[in-house]
């Protein structure tokens, strides 16, 4: 995967009541419109990558598949960016490629055969958000996070692959489509570019659970309208979000296309405009460790995924940055914590929220720094 994190690798969410308000707009139209035919993942892919982070926010595995389904009619045929998915029947096994992908696949009740490992430390391939749906079962992990198994997988006999959140090319998907249809990113968007809330419908409409997935995209919404109201202080505090390179080598910074800046926003946070200035083509950016100055904003959140924290905070420039004088950078450490963030998930919203809020309380006050986060699996 291209993601160089990967490479290495209730006390209240609170959500901007003005932004979670237009949001709700459009993440109930995107449920509303879209449909099991050919013409559900353009209907879809258009909602706006803005709602992402608010369709995205649902309630955890407790309130999976609520029991709204619609009978399916299959063949389903959905579009992707190399062609057309084709889906004859309701699938049975299903092999997930996507690194985000599975909290979609189950949290409208279907068990994979066979996940992505995505998280480094998630032996059964999910995040402890998601392990109560496996329901004891034990899917085969693919580890490698580059090389696909194409053997491996047909070993499997799916009858449907999902790979909407990896960067496959068009041998990889003539390749799979080959063993099974394979549910592929929507041409709208770019490797890693497709919104959570789009992702997840297309999954669901392939599974033929698109009312349930529409239910829990609904409770999504009242999630951030319930939690809106507590944490006006986000409102208009610019922001970064970043993960240190290997070594102290610089910084890899977030952009406005990705989910992990798509949910600051909502939470009222505006992106700082020097990393909105370096664009947007591509989901992060590299920044070299002397111009490290570009990082800083009102609050700098840090992601430490590398155990790169303590050359950091030895660094005279990052020293330098306003942000860490003034308590205000928010140093996410728990590795159940920044996967989490990472999926930017249906399932793993409020686990993020539930820790990183605290978090994020604490460098808006000026009380950031060099604490770390003690994550705990909540049901």
């Amino acid at each position: 995967m291209s993601d160089p994190l990967t490479r290495a690798r209730r006390s209240g969410p609170r959500l901007l009541a003005t932004a979670s308000a237009a949001m709700l707009a459009l993440t109930l139209a995107a449920c509303g419109s879209s449909s099991t035919s050919s013409s559900s993942s353009s209907t879809t892919a258009s909602s706006s990558a803005g709602s992402a982070a608010a369709g995205s926010a649902t309630s955890g595995p407790s309130s999976a598949a609520s029991g709204s389904a619609t009978a399916v009619s299959y063949p389903v045929e959905i579009p992707n960016a190399y062609g057309t998915t084709v889906i004859p029947a309701a699938p049975e096994n299903v092999v997930v490629l996507g690194f985000t992908d599975v909290d979609s696949v189950l949290a409208v009740g279907t068990v994979p055969v066979g996940i992505q490992q995505f998280g480094v430390g998630f032996d059964s391939g999910v995040g402890p958000w998601a392990e109560p749906l496996l329901e004891g079962a034990t899917p085969t992990v693919f580890t490698s996070t580059t090389e696909i198994n194409f053997e491996q997988i047909a070993s499997l006999q799916p009858d449907l692959i999902v790979a909407v959140t990896r960067a496959i090319t068009p041998d990889d998907y003539a390749k799979l489509t080959a063993i099974a249809p394979t549910l592929a990113r929507p041409a709208e968007y770019p490797d890693f570019g497709v919104p959570p809330e789009v992702g997840a419908t297309l999954i669901a409409t392939a599974l033929g659970k698109e009312a349930e997935m529409n239910d829990l995209l609904a409770e999504n919404v009242a999630l951030v309208q319930e939690t809106a109201a507590a944490n006006p202080q986000f409102a208009g505090t610019s922001f970064s979000a970043v993960w240190p390179r290997p070594e102290g080598a610089g910084w890899f910074a977030w952009t406005d296309i990705d989910p992990r800046v798509q949910l600051m926003t909502a939470l009222g946070f505006t992106l700082s405009p020097q990393i909105e200035a370096l664009g947007n083509d591509t989901f992060y950016k590299e920044i070299s460790k002397e111009n490290t100055p570009e990082i800083n904003a009102d609050v700098v959140v840090a992601i430490d995924a590398n155990d790169q924290q303590a050359v950091v905070l030895a660094d005279p420039l990052y020293q330098s940055l306003p942000a860490a004088q003034g308590g205000n950078v928010a140093w996410v450490v728990d590795p159940a914590v920044i996967g989490a963030f990472n999926y930017a998930s249906v399932l793993s919203l409020p686990f993020a929220l539930e820790n990183l809020v605290p978090l994020l309380d604490a460098a808006v006050a000026g009380t950031g720094g060099a604490a770390s986060s003690s994550a705990a699996p909540t049901s």
